[in-house]
């Protein structure tokens, strides 16, 4: 049988429709590459390359991007090949950063450089898959397709991740709280992901992804979009909005889930399962989908609850995301002080103005956000005990150190940023490179000051190498598992001193010297399936065989790969 023989471009039309779901399908334009002459420039076609480049590319430095664009002439397969270089580049920087912790934070500075033109590459990265027994849940049996070092290359690729999107966070929150203040509502709460390893861009996607389907619903229902037609009714038009939201998820937590500390994140909020949260976070969701339907609407910073205005020419409107009530007229005041008087319980009611009715900037909603995490930090402190929660506070924590230095300039009280355990690489690429230049001095010397003193210290870390055999009195191991024989929790060795290293001042508040061997034996730095970081005496350490729901609880935080 002959095959028959097709126009070069019937072959491109079809290699058009390649799926883009993974990489096979440029395996797949590759191998079309080492066939016939047919084959091969259909292959080269590039139109072929145009939806795998968008497929893989999502972010990108937009200036560099154009520039990349201008040169190649909009040929997606060269376009493509420049990307891929620079994803080698950038992996090849990360294994560096991963296999030798000397000199870490001058080495980020590579990467940080390449910034969102490398993202898509270390996103990919943080997903390998890992050893079945960390995973949340067991799905396949199969563990052929996990790579060596999973475990630490997910790691450090979300640690990069984090880098790169507090940096651009800095940047946002620095706009946002300068003279100008122009940073949209959207990109300022979607900022606050960054402490998560999560770019502004991918939640604009997430909500883009909504707003799709909200359009959809509302087009299913008959609700005129085009504000043009005269059927167009701005105010039904919103009710239909918060109604097609609320069929999707979107509404009130109840008591005790209201003060999760994902309610004020959007990677989090956004999505299905998480979706019922915070006044705030609704009307983000709210405002996020009128712009995109080209309705006016801003987060109003109401007394109470967070409301939506939305602007008309029949007049503004207040919109409440947490009920079924219809929209209050900004110029009915009479309804504006019965509606306080609900949310604040009866209490005397706050004098309405343009403040609290009009259209709230962005630095005040940021500002009342950082009021809502530092109070959901004291809520999940005392009632929380899952691991995961410890390492959501402190993350939390540090966003707010970091935010405030900000805002607070001319009130400053000595609280300082620390980064977390879990973000090692921060104290170069986010604070002093970023952070610090936006601040007075007055701030920022006693900031550079604690930097430098903690990447002095992480220095002499680094280049320490210490020897079982040069000692001769440590039993045990790096990697090793244990069982506290007074405390009984489960834990993993990751470092250790031949005797107690520990100020003065916990030896005697950890009763060291009434041990039976006291101060002079080994200590073990361990990370316990409780999420802390543990120092132990040597006497304390039963060595155990771990199950797999010990090796899943002491996962269930972010262990550090030094």
């Amino acid at each position: 049988m002959t095959i028959p023989t097709f126009p070069v471009e019937i072959y491109s039309e079809i290699l058009k429709h390649i799926p883009t779901t993974d990489d096979s399908g440029v395996k797949l334009l590759l191998a079309f590459l080492q066939s016939n002459s047919r084959l091969r420039a259909a292959a080269l076609a590039p139109e072929v390359w145009e939806p795998h480049y968008h497929a893989r590319y999502v972010h990108s430095v937009e200036e560099r991007e154009r520039q990349r664009r201008d040169a190649a002439g909009n040929n997606w397969r060269q376009l493509y090949i420049q990307r891929r270089t620079l994803d080698r580049k950038a992996l090849q920087s990360l294994d560096e950063i991963r296999k030798d912790r000397r000199d870490r934070h001058n080495k980020v500075a590579t990467i940080t450089d390449f910034s969102f033109d490398i993202w898509d590459a270390i996103r990919q990265e943080s997903r390998i898959p890992i050893p079945l027994c960390f995973r949340g849940s067991y799905g396949e049996q199969d563990e052929s397709a996990v790579p060596p070092d999973a475990l630490p290359r997910q790691f450090w690729a979300n640690t990069i991740l984090g880098v790169i999107a507090r940096r651009q966070a800095v940047g946002i929150w620095g706009r946002t709280f300068s003279e100008q203040g122009d940073v949209p509502f959207e990109e300022a709460l979607a900022s606050l992901s960054s402490v998560y390893s999560v770019s502004v861009k991918e939640i604009t996607v997430m909500l883009d992804d909504i707003f799709e389907h909200c359009k959809q619903e509302l087009q299913k229902l008959a609700v005129c979009l085009d504000p043009n037609d005269s059927a167009y009714d701005l105010w039904e038009l919103c009710i239909q909005i918060r109604s097609v939201l609320r069929d999707m998820g979107f509404r009130v937590a109840n008591s005790h889930r209201f003060s999760r500390l994902f309610s004020q994140f959007p990677h989090s909020f956004l999505l299905p399962g998480h979706r019922d949260t915070i006044p705030m976070s609704l009307i983000y969701v709210f405002v996020s989908i009128c712009t995109r339907l080209g309705i006016n609407a801003s987060p109003v910073n109401f007394p109470g609850s967070v409301l939506a205005h939305v602007a008309s020419s029949d007049g503004n409107i207040l919109f409440d995301m947490c009920s079924a009530r219809r929209p209050l007229r900004t110029s009915n005041t009479a309804d504006l002080q019965s509606f306080v008087r609900s949310q604040v319980g009866g209490a005397t009611v706050t004098v309405l103005n343009e403040e609290s009715t009009g259209p709230a900037d962005s630095a005040t909603m940021l500002s009342r956000a950082f009021n809502n995490i530092m109070s959901f930090i004291r809520f999940e402190r005392m009632h929380d005990e899952d691991p995961a929660s410890l390492e959501r506070r402190e993350k939390s924590f540090y966003l707010i150190t970091l935010c405030r230095l900000l805002f607070i300039q001319n009130q400053f009280d000595g609280l300082l940023p620390s980064p977390p355990h879990t973000m090692p690489l921060d104290d170069r690429a986010v604070i002093l490179d970023v952070l610090a230049p936006l601040l007075p001095e007055h701030i920022r010397s006693p900031l550079q000051d604690a930097c430098e003193e903690r990447l002095r210290d992480a220095a002499v870390k680094s280049t320490k190498v210490y020897s079982r055999k040069d000692v001769g009195k440590v039993d045990y191991f790096v990697g090793l598992c244990f069982r506290h024989t007074e405390f009984q929790y489960t834990g993993c060795i990751f470092g250790w001193d031949a005797t107690c290293n520990a100020s003065e001042e916990w030896i005697r508040e950890m009763k060291v010297d009434r041990l039976k061997h006291g101060r002079d034996q080994p200590f073990y730095v361990a990370y316990a399936d409780d999420a802390h970081s543990r120092y132990v005496a040597q006497e304390n350490i039963i060595p155990v065989v771990p199950s797999e729901a010990d090796l899943r609880r002491l996962a269930s935080g972010t262990i550090v790969y030094v």
